[in-house]
């Protein structure tokens, strides 16, 4: 079976030495709830001396599996990897989920894991299933764990204010523009990044240029509307006023993320760039004219200015 044999070698490549004690999961975002789980990992690793490891699968199974459905991410894969280290995880191994790879069993997965990573415990949360149709389940992954030689413990999940901490959840909030509940269970702004690129200049025609951001077509950005943003690019920071949408008052059809900055003068374009949301001023609509626009543009900045300034 091929894709057994790249799984392993996936997990040779890392060079474990010591006894780890393994999660495995997408991660998507990074959460407060994952946060959770790598910390309680974190631990166990350091009560048995091993190392913490978090297997992390790119793309995501039910991208793989359902194709149809909607799959964007919380995050970039480079972003997660570096996010689940900050998290405490000594060694983050990304696998490439193939369909061929759905088909193996939570057995030929689990015994990889130990003779390859020398796993001597396994740690998820409540709805941990690994192998072929989630068929491991906690109960049926212990019972592995007696035959193979480790042992399966998992993590209750976190609610903060009332909401549980799960991708799904702030996927919503995301979509909806709720960007102050989704830093919450984040435990952090959520941000996108991408490159500055020539816009068609008609910011700067009305008196507000902006930085028009390509963000990956795969990355969530929130629901259309106006922020108040932090800009960062090349180590400097700027206060700024962001639109996600279509701009309606111009007829547009393609959404954007465009950035109006506070007391910005210069040429970005081609710069990377990282846009952190930090709260939701008001929902995109269309004006009746671009002098109204105008005029509501000038009082988003004051507001935003406001609230940044204030939220620094």
């Amino acid at each position: 079976m091929a894709f057994v044999e790249t799984l392993i070698d996936t997990l040779i490549a890392a060079r474990i030495r010591r006894p780890s004690v393994v999660t495995v999961g997408t991660f998507d975002g990074v959460h407060v709830g994952h946060q959770h789980l790598l910390n309680d990992v974190v631990c166990r690793a350091h009560v048995r001396d091993a190392l913490a490891v978090a297997i992390t699968f790119h793309p995501r199974p039910t991208e793989v599996l359902r194709p149809d459905a909607p799959s964007l991410y919380l995050c970039s894969l480079d972003a997660r990897l570096d996010r689940l280290r900050e998290a405490g995880a000594e060694v983050v191994i990304p696998i490439a989920f193939t369909r061929e790879l759905s088909q193996i069993s939570a057995f030929d997965f689990a015994r990889a894991l130990v003779e390859h990573m020398r796993m001597c415990e396994l740690v998820g949360g409540p709805d941990l299933a690994l192998g072929h149709d989630r068929e491991g389940t906690p109960a049926v992954l212990r019972d592995i764990g007696a035959r193979l030689g480790f042992v399966v413990n998992t993590v209750p999940v976190v609610d903060v204010q009332g909401e549980t901490a799960r991708s799904s959840v702030l996927h919503r909030a995301i979509g909806d523009g709720a960007v102050g509940r989704a830093a919450l269970l984040l435990g952090r702004r959520y941000d996108v990044s991408g490159d500055v690129v020539q816009g068609d200049g008609r910011g700067r025609t009305i008196g507000v240029p902006t930085a028009n951001v390509a963000v990956s077509e795969k990355i969530l950005l929130p629901g259309n509307g106006v922020y108040a943003v932090f800009f960062y690019e090349g180590g400097r920071r700027w206060l700024g006023a962001a639109n996600v949408g279509v701009r309606p008052t111009f007829a547009g059809t393609t959404r954007s993320l465009e950035v109006h900055l506070l007391d910005f003068t210069g040429d970005l374009r081609g710069a990377p760039c990282t846009v952190e949301f930090v709260e939701r001023l008001r929902a995109e609509i269309r004006f009746a004219g671009v002098a109204e626009l105008v005029q509501q543009i000038h009082q988003d900045v004051e507001r935003a200015r406001e609230i940044l300034g204030a939220g620094g």
